[in-house]
């Protein structure tokens, strides 16, 4: 058995459109101020994506389902997130854990923690 560890980082830019929702791990936070991206700018579901995809060798998120897609515009990125998870279990890999530090002032994660930790 060989055991790999990834690292996943992520970052957007806040968005000035009124009519996109904050989503992190697959939870919308409404009212609050949403992230810009083509997809829904999840940072959380992005970084995990790519904490799972570097130690397989399959890249990162941005290779695998690359911005100039029109197909991905405005995609729910629980779904990039489940295309890598399958992509490393063709691979014969699989998840052990993945600890996520959010750097941000707002909103409040940790009531909303356990929702997170189940959507992922």
């Amino acid at each position: 058995m060989s055991i790999r560890i990834g690292h996943g980082f992520d970052i957007h830019p806040f968005s000035d459109d009124p009519d996109r929702v904050l989503v992190l791990g697959g939870v919308t936070f409404p009212g609050e101020t949403a992230l810009h991206g083509h997809s829904d700018a999840d940072v959380i579901a992005h970084a995990c994506t790519d904490a799972i995809l570097s130690p397989a060798g399959l890249g990162d998120i941005g290779q695998l389902f690359p911005d100039t897609d029109p197909s991905l515009a405005g995609v729910d990125s629980m779904i990039l997130l489940a295309g890598a998870l399958r992509q490393l279990r063709d691979l014969g890999g699989s998840v052990v854990n993945i600890d996520l530090t959010v750097v941000a002032e707002r909103p409040k994660i940790a009531p909303r923690k356990a929702e997170i930790e189940r959507r992922l």
